[in-house]
């Protein structure tokens, strides 16, 4: 079988990308302080819009450099990962990101690290 060219004229939008994700994505409306890590770190609120496993949406009101790597802290969850995208939509900016760690329940966490005394 011979490989066929595809020729495209145009960007495709990203809301007409096929979802190229391999788990079951789930709608959220959360706020999250999202922090931009590097040498002068920007704290940022938002709000997550949907997350699956490895990755989540967030909404943003300013852009977010493709490769920034970021914390994202909300109800008593951390995420750690790395922008992939960033779209401006009306009223703000849809940004992608590939969470590589993830904590869960911190507060039982702090608790359990406190101890008794």
């Amino acid at each position: 079988m011979r490989p066929q060219t595809i020729v495209v004229d145009a960007p495709i939008a990203r809301d007409q990308q096929p979802d190229q994700r391999q788990s079951q994505r789930h709608e959220l409306s959360q706020s999250a302080v999202v922090c931009v890590l590097g040498t002068t770190p920007q704290i940022l609120h938002g709000e997550i819009r949907n997350v699956s496993k490895g990755g989540t949406q967030l909404h943003l009101g300013q852009a977010l450099g493709i490769g920034s790597l970021v914390r994202v802290d909300y109800a008593n969850n951390l995420l750690l990962g790395e922008v992939v995208y960033c779209q401006q939509l009306e009223g703000g900016w849809i940004v992608g990101l590939r969470i590589e760690h993830t904590l869960s329940g911190l507060s039982a966490l702090g608790d359990a690290m406190s101890g008794p005394a």
